[in-house]
């Protein structure tokens, strides 16, 4: 692959200002966040105690989302096949550096739910990796709107979540590992089909 291509794709996407400031923020918010919680309302009655872990995978998917929307239609419309599988060790590569900083991160601190936002970030990844697809730019806002309708009504009485809500389950949960990989590998597969289809 031509050093040329690549730093061209590189400069199209933002890559380096935009995934460096989003990555730097996913940190801080790691260490700064750690296991504290929020009260929030829930639409099931009751409130419910949510750890802002949560929200940590937002701002790193969402700049993701911004790098993959930046492009220049008119160069890639020509038919650069390797840009579709740079797009995807983009994503490949971000998920799994989450992964890895929340896990070491998570080890140093000794806090199961810091090490579990890398999970998050794969699951939420796939998820807008879908929606982009599906609906277009404001499905990149699904990410956001999947936490915030787990946090209004994700949770059982006593704040325990169902497990369709994924993101809340305990790092050890073996179907939310399961549910992240797939989600992940979907959105993958989805992302190259379409963008090699579209040339």
């Amino acid at each position: 692959m031509p050093a040329e291509l690549m730093m061209w794709w590189f400069k199209a996407r933002r890559a380096h200002p935009v995934l460096t400031a989003a990555f730097g923020a996913f940190v801080l918010l790691l260490m700064v966040f750690q296991d504290n919680s929020v009260v929030l309302p829930s639409l099931t009655g009751g409130a419910t105690q949510v750890v802002l872990t949560l929200f940590i995978p937002i701002p790193l998917v969402a700049a993701l989302a911004m790098c993959l929307d930046s492009r220049l239609f008119s160069a890639e419309s020509t038919g650069v096949r390797a840009v579709t599988y740079l797009d995807g060790g983009l994503v490949v590569g971000v998920a799994g550096s989450a992964v890895l900083t929340s896990a070491l991160i998570g080890a140093i601190l000794g806090d199961p739910a810091i090490m579990a936002a890398g999970r998050n970030v794969v699951f939420l990844t796939g998820l807008m990796l879908i929606a982009r697809v599906l609906l277009g730019q404001p499905g990149t806002l699904l990410p956001m709107a999947w936490v915030l309708v787990v946090c209004l009504c994700g949770f059982r009485p006593g704040n325990d979540a169902y497990p369709w809500t994924i993101i809340p389950e305990p790092l050890g949960a073996p179907h939310a590992a399961a549910a992240a990989a797939l989600m992940f590998g979907a959105g993958l597969a989805v992302q190259i089909r379409i963008a090699r289809n579209s040339r």
